[in-house]
């Protein structure tokens, strides 16, 4: 048995987001329940959750990519987020 579970987002997100889920070929559905069934894996969000810093100059600003500006923590050294994947890579 499924149920649903709905929430609001506003219009221009829900375009992008099904713009980005028809580019890799999932439905936003599948990809909802992908990133529900992840929680559920990690026991928590599946990526890091900061809050963005109280001030930034010009240059930090200009260092930041994308509408998710400050959200997202880079990783000091660029493989080391990799290493989660091994056990996929050929």
């Amino acid at each position: 048995m499924s149920i649903q579970v709905s929430t609001r987002i506003d219009a221009a997100t829900k375009q992008q987001f099904d713009r980005i889920c028809t580019g890799i070929g999932i439905s936003p559905s599948n990809a909802l329940s992908i990133f529900i069934r992840s929680v559920i894996n990690n026991n928590g969000i599946p990526f890091v959750l900061t809050a963005p810093p109280a001030t930034t100059s010009k240059m930090s600003r200009e260092a930041m990519f994308g509408c998710m500006r400050g959200q997202f923590k880079m990783a000091d050294d660029f493989d080391s987020p990799l290493d989660d994947f091994k056990e996929y890579m050929v």
